[in-house]
């Protein structure tokens, strides 16, 4: 595969993800635990790798952890999170569209191109509950030389590459909705009496 777009935005999201990690305090102690519960998509040979992919965005950030010391059952995972001051998540993702196009060679250049758009969403439910917690929507596009003779690993670094672009906006809208949500405000205003008849 050709240096292209696709290698520069592979690059951008390698450096987004490492900042992502310094910039969230590594070392901080987790607030959240979560656990991988569903992932949808039509075309079923993209969830092993969309689920690996989800789930090394989420560990990228210091505020959420796989680890509760190896209890098993919603009832020990319950008491372990509780010991530990955790909330718990199970995030879900649905791959709403995955479309592949091949195109014709860019001008002055050799080999055919292919172009990818994802649009996908999270959401998390409270574990143990089951409760909507939050959601989060991304989509991703790119377009990027293939070698005919290498066609099935190129375009399929590709996909990773427009798959893991799109998590990591969905999971950063999802965190930000989480941890920055407020009440709303009370429809009565203070100092205010209501009006009397």
């Amino acid at each position: 595969m050709q240096i292209s777009r696709v290698a520069a935005l592979a690059g951008m999201v390698t450096v987004a993800i490492g900042y992502a990690g310094r910039a969230n305090g590594e070392g901080t102690k987790p607030k959240y635990y979560f656990t991988i519960s569903n992932v949808t998509s039509e075309d079923k040979e993209v969830i092993p790798m969309a689920k690996e992919l989800l789930a090394k965005e989420i560990s990228t950030r210091s505020e959420f952890t796989q680890d509760l010391g190896g209890a098993e059952g919603e009832a020990a995972a319950a008491a372990e999170m509780r010991k530990r001051g955790l909330q718990g998540f199970q995030v879900n993702l649905r791959i709403m569209s995955l479309k592949k196009e091949i195109k014709p060679p860019a001008p002055g250049r050799r080999d055919r191109q292919m172009a990818i758009q994802v649009k996908l969403g999270v959401y998390g439910t409270t574990y143990p509950g089951g409760k909507l917690n939050f959601t989060g929507d991304g989509e991703a596009s790119l377009v990027g030389e293939f070698a005919e003779r290498r066609m099935e690993s190129d375009v399929e670094n590709m996909t990773k590459t427009a798959v893991a672009t799109a998590l990591k906006q969905a999971v950063s809208t999802a965190v930000d909705k989480m941890t920055t949500a407020k009440l709303p405000d009370s429809p009565r205003r203070k100092g205010k009496k209501p009006k009397s008849k």
